[in-house]
């Protein structure tokens, strides 16, 4: 039985394409906020270059969650594989003495995207040559500090920024829809290239959760769905998944 990040290999024909966006739609009760981690880690091995917009929680519980699947952040910040822009520590002053690990002086939707792209001028020596990983983590944890209508504008210069400065890269968008509204996820929707939606129901017998793969510039790609869960051990492998035949 394929893992979850095994059949988003195969269904996006293996290679996600170069500039191009992932979004991975998810409830407040599904594990499919891990999908984010898991492409990130499976990059990684391949020898991408990562870099993580952190906006939702100290450093220390996001190299925590990304155990989950498996990947030890810490040591690959440590290493030079991941660079992490701590919007959230940089708001709260909550900071961790770390090189590769970025903050800004002031955060506002106003400055937010030309401090970010210095930083991206500094981390050029890393990724010249390797693909690129983005991972804004959360983008409902962007909306949540600065609004949904900043969000959604600081998105878009975000995307056309970066076809200019990290054309080689892959951005990956994680996104609770119970936090957002509908507007907000239909816009999003709309601008992406790849979605991927997790949904969890809880029944008599325990929580049920599906994924959806709806969305993706593969000529022949089908929209599909599987029954989705997760295992023991800490590793890509324990995101499983089976196919529904609806």
């Amino acid at each position: 039985m394929p893992s979850g990040i095994t059949l988003i290999d195969n269904l996006f024909k293996e290679r996600f394409l170069p500039n191009s966006s992932i979004t991975i739609i998810y409830d407040a009760f599904s594990s499919a906020w891990a999908i984010s981690f898991a492409i990130l880690a499976n990059k990684l091995k391949e020898g991408a270059f990562g870099i993580i917009s952190n906006y939702n929680m100290p450093i220390k519980k996001l190299f925590r969650l990304a155990e989950f699947v498996g990947l030890n952040l810490k040591e690959e910040v440590k290493k030079g594989n991941v660079a992490i822009i701590d919007v959230f520590g940089s708001r709260y002053g909550s900071r961790f003495d770390m090189k590769n690990i970025f903050y800004l002086d002031i955060v506002d939707p106003e400055t937010i995207n030309p401090k970010i792209e210095l930083i991206y001028s500094e981390l050029k020596p890393y990724f010249t040559n390797r693909e690129i990983i983005r991972l804004v983590y959360t983008l409902d944890g962007v909306s949540l500090m600065f609004g949904e209508n900043a969000t959604l504008k600081l998105l878009n210069q975000t995307i056309a920024s970066r076809e200019k400065d990290a054309p080689n890269s892959i951005l990956i968008l994680p996104l609770n829809r119970d936090i957002v509204s509908q507007r907000f996820v239909a816009w999003i929707t709309s601008i992406s290239d790849y979605i991927i939606i997790g949904s969890s129901k809880i029944e008599e017998e325990g929580l049920s959760e599906r994924l959806h793969f709806i969305k993706s510039p593969v000529e022949d790609f089908e929209p599909c769905t599987y029954r989705f869960w997760t295992t023991k051990g800490r590793s890509v492998e324990r995101l499983k998944v089976k196919k529904l035949n609806l």
